[in-house]
């Protein structure tokens, strides 16, 4: 207890306050940490950092505005009721000293095979997938970007994960026989889903380029390069009404890969499309397959 009171006793001497006519500074250790000033159009409280949070309420008290980031929030009270808008802050005239690279975020695609060949198997194609279910969620949770001096061209690197999901068509599953991946057919009565799940961790490098054209007041970019993948885990899974079957393993399922991506976008949105230089199976261990995934990114979440 008498701890807990001399540390708020230190914090109480530490804190000054700096009042003026229209404004109130909280520092401590000599640093702003709340800033709050009133003028003609209304109060404006910050907290932190341009980075921190930030609440403006206008003199009419109709317009509350909470700034965290990047995103505002708008509180308005007008004659249809109350209601709230988001936007993103945008200003022409800052340039914050980074590039801002468009990799960390999540990404939807679709997937399929853009190169097949099973000559090495005596039956059908079994690896036919249902694209509709055929759906990779990328979560990228780290970039770097070493830009030039004009702020428009970098070399882009990060981390994530990739969760890529390849349905079969038909029914039919894939087990590992011997060392080899063979089909395992399925009894189609009943059958909900049969499907393959791989499961990566991705890291690109990118050259990634900001060109002068504008949409909606926000720069187009496009980005190309590869995307290195290290193959973590796999399994196989089909449902029936009130059964279901998941088989974990290796599958064969080549250890590395990298895949040639190409993107455009512009602010927080871009579409990209990536293609693997490398089969999903090892060499005479199953089919030659080479996955493209097609889809959408929204980074800077």
């Amino acid at each position: 207890m008498k701890r807990l009171f001399t540390i708020l006793l230190a914090i109480v001497f530490s804190v000054q306050l700096m009042a003026q006519p229209d404004s109130t500074k909280v520092r401590i250790l000599n640093k702003n940490v709340v800033t709050v000033v009133e003028n003609d159009g209304g109060t404006r409280v910050k907290v932190g950092n341009d980075n921190g949070v930030e609440v403006i309420t206008d003199d009419w008290g109709d317009t509350t505005k909470v700034r965290i980031g990047r995103r505002t929030f708008k509180v308005v009270d007008d004659h249809s009721g109350t209601h709230i808008k988001v936007e993103r802050e945008w200003d022409p005239n800052r340039w914050t000293g980074h590039f801002n690279a468009h990799w960390a975020g999540m990404e939807w695609g679709i997937n399929t095979f853009l190169n097949d060949d099973f000559t090495s198997f005596n039956g059908p194609d079994f690896m036919d997938l249902n694209h509709g279910k055929s759906i990779t969620v990328n979560l990228n949770f780290a970039e770097w970007a070493f830009r030039n001096k004009a702020n428009n061209i970098a070399l882009v690197t990060g981390v994530g994960f990739s969760f890529m999901d390849f349905a079969f068509d038909g029914p039919v599953t894939i087990v590992d026989y011997d060392g080899m991946v063979e089909p395992m057919y399925l009894d189609p009565n009943g059958l909900k889903k049969s499907k393959l799940n791989v499961t990566y961790l991705t890291v690109p490098f990118m050259l990634e380029i900001k060109t002068p054209f504008r949409l909606n007041h926000t720069r187009i970019y496009l980005a190309g390069g590869v995307i290195g993948g290290l193959h973590l885990g796999s399994h196989t899974k089909y449902k029936y009404k009130k059964d279901k079957t998941k088989d974990k393993s290796n599958f064969n399922i080549n250890q590395f890969k990298y895949d040639l991506t190409a993107r455009i976008g512009f602010g927080d949105f871009c579409v990209f499309a990536n293609y693997s230089m490398v089969s999903l199976f090892e060499t005479n261990k199953g089919p030659e397959l080479y996955p493209l995934t097609i889809g959408v990114s929204f980074p800077n979440l």
